[in-house]
């Protein structure tokens, strides 16, 4: 409080700190009067370069006559101007950070999250396990061609692909007539057919007219020393005095209920004259078309120094483990497959697996016949489209496009998939002339295409797998057989003899459905295109494999 008429002085300094020191950066001197009417101040400020300045404020009203009585300037020294200062700051800085309802809000940020997070896993999770998960397009893709029969979620949708099928297409326009006189001109061969004996009439059947209804028994099969006798394995020269052969043809435009009940009832039987593996065919025959196709990608490929190809996978348990393993996988043997490998004694793997392009593929398997034969190094080659099955991670450098080339084998009801969405991908071999792959059963159906060249199939029903001696379900070639058809060991075998079995040589454009776990023994006749695709599978013939011991 000031009396009326009287003078005060007040000296403040104004003090400037940083995080290392602080300065006196201004000196002002307040010199205030109350008359009682108004009041003013006189001041003089003194910066740190010794200059002062002097500010003569206007009159304040009564007001602030009253509010500057009431104020106490001792309360306001410059230390404790920067404590209090400091503190506005902490206690800021606490409101802003430490408050309740940021909290919340930060909590339900991190609940949101975490729930987007998890979703993205799932739809991650389900697309690895091949389930298509829908792609929203905002803007609407140009397309170089659309090729006939494609399917929009699998196949090859890259622009080289594209111009290729465009250029091929253009060369090629659909024709069924023209495409099927093109098969039929890489027919090389007629083979003549054993009849099938007449004592049993229940039987005797017609393979190129059969019944609406398969006949009791069928297919008609033949002592297997027979056929291997009438046809050595390791010979490819087409046999044309005769085989044996137990399957009915079906023309696919004539007979298609026919095959239809066949499958219905699975059973196997070969289908000829289908228009789209007739086009298809067309396309992998025309010179130039196979090379352009794969390109230099680096396919899969298996070498063997003789003629002769088994099956195999990498042992990944010793004997005394594998032990211990099997009285605890006992309750679980639902099936053959799962199971550990075991290495035997001895064994060594028969084939070496690389990686070479198609061209270097030719380069090996086109010979003239005086540089094959049974004891001369053979090669066989792979392709996988993996479609729905992995998202073409099913292997390196996968061939998508094979369901574009192979669009009667895209997974979609039809006559060669039962289950479409059970599919396991499209897989395509081509082997070289003499090239044997060993008897054994897949344990799914099974739709086989010859898409050039020929290939002689030996096929035996489920119910011989004892007499025909297959390798245990533990060793690395099992489900295929331990007898070597090209000269059986009667003496180490001697119920081999007691099999029965028939035989079907496949050319260009037959397709041959196969039934679960239905036994087959291939022989390539000469350089050749085949192509296969599985679709679940039935419990039909399940019986003589678990018999088996699968």
């Amino acid at each position: 409080s000031i009396p009326n008429n009287k003078l005060s002085e007040v000296t403040i300094t104004v003090t400037t700190c940083n995080t290392r020191e602080c300065s006196i950066t201004h000196v002002m001197t307040i010199q205030r009067r109350n008359n009682g009417a108004a009041s003013y101040c006189a001041c003089e400020i003194e910066n740190s370069g010794g200059d002062s300045q002097s500010l003569l404020p206007k009159a304040r009203s009564s007001n602030s006559q009253n509010r500057r009585n009431n104020y106490d300037i001792t309360s306001h020294t410059p230390t404790r101007l920067l404590k209090k200062k400091k503190r506005m700051k902490k206690e800021m800085i606490h409101e802003v950070y430490l408050d309740p309802d940021w909290e919340i809000k930060l909590q339900l940020c991190l609940m949101i999250l975490l729930m987007l997070m998890t979703g993205f896993y799932a739809l991650w999770k389900l697309s690895g396990g091949g389930i298509p998960i829908p792609q929203v397009k905002l803007f609407r893709e140009r397309k170089i061609y659309d090729i006939p029969g494609s399917m929009e979620r699998i196949g090859d949708k890259g622009d080289e692909y594209m111009l290729l099928r465009k250029d091929i297409d253009e060369r090629y326009p659909g024709n069924f007539n023209r495409s099927l006189k093109a098969v039929q001109a890489l027919h090389k061969h007629t083979y003549k057919v054993i009849p099938i004996p007449t004592e049993n009439e229940a039987l005797s059947y017609d393979i190129y007219n059969c019944p609406d209804e398969p006949p009791h028994g069928y297919p008609y099969a033949w002592p297997i020393l027979e056929v291997l006798n009438n046809w050595p394995p390791d010979d490819p020269t087409p046999q044309l005095n005769g085989i044996h052969q137990g399957l009915c043809v079906f023309d696919y435009e004539s007979d298609y209920d026919k095959a239809f009940t066949y499958r219905t009832m699975e059973l196997p039987f070969v289908v000829r004259g289908d228009p789209e593996v007739a086009a298809s065919v067309e396309r992998w025959n025309s010179p130039g078309y196979m090379n352009k196709l794969m390109g230099t990608v680096l396919h899969r490929t298996e070498y063997s120094a003789n003629n002769h190809f088994m099956y195999w996978m990498k042992p990944n348990l010793s004997h005394n483990d594998m032990q211990k393993r099997r009285d605890a996988e006992a309750k679980k043997r639902h099936h053959f497959g799962g199971y550990h490998v075991e290495k035997p004694a001895n064994w060594s793997q028969p084939t070496e697996m690389m990686r070479m392009k198609y061209e270097d593929w030719v380069g090996h398997a086109n010979v003239s016949d005086d540089e094959l034969g049974p004891d001369k190094p053979h090669w066989y080659y792979r392709l996988i489209g993996c479609g729905e099955m992995g998202d073409g991670k099913c292997d390196k450098g996968s061939s998508e496009y094979l369901f574009d080339e192979l669009t009667f084998f895209q997974p979609k009801k039809g006559l060669y998939l039962t289950e479409p969405e059970k599919q396991k991908g499209i897989h395509c071999r081509f082997g070289m002339k003499g090239v044997i792959a060993e008897n054994h059963f897949d344990g799914s159906r099974n739709a086989i295409v010859v898409l050039g060249g020929e290939r002689r199939y030996i096929l035996s029903h489920p119910d011989q797998c004892e007499l025909l001696t297959l390798f245990p379900k533990e060793h690395p070639s099992a489900r295929h057989s331990a007898v070597d058809w090209s000269a059986p060991d009667l003496e180490s075998f001697p119920n081999f003899h007691q099999a029965i079995t028939n035989e079907v040589v496949l050319q260009a454009g037959d397709v041959l459905y196969l039934p679960t776990n239905w036994f087959h023994y291939i022989i390539s006749l000469d350089l050749n295109f085949q192509c296969n695709t599985r679709s679940g599978l039935t419990q039909d013939y399940m019986p003589p494999i678990h018999d088996c011991g699968f």
